[in-house]
């Protein structure tokens, strides 16, 4: 009895965080450069510019960004793999999750 008492409460206190700030690695013409998604706050970070975000249907998860007189998407896959397309598809920078 005492230990199932003691294993409700453990469970009650567990709480799930989940990742809302998404730190890349990108490669363009032979350089990385670090991309950042706050996906609570709707910013992509890169390149030293911001971009306002909104959620894009594509891979398996996307952000379309706008700013600095431009726009772009962002698209991920599995295990990390993401990618930023033109307007046309075209990749124009791959990109990895930071572990």
């Amino acid at each position: 009895m005492k230990l199932t008492i003691a294993l409700i409460f453990a469970s009650l206190s567990i709480t799930v965080v989940y990742a809302e700030i998404y730190n890349y690695s990108c490669k363009v013409d032979g350089k990385t450069y670090p991309l950042r998604v706050d996906d609570n706050k709707n910013v992509l970070e890169w390149r030293g510019n911001k971009y306002s975000l909104t959620v894009e249907s594509c891979g398996r998860y996307g952000w379309h960004a706008e700013g600095d007189g431009t726009s772009f998407t962002f698209c991920t896959a599995t295990k990390g793999y993401a990618a930023i397309e033109d307007k046309d598809g075209n990749v124009q920078a791959e990109c990895n999750l930071k572990r």
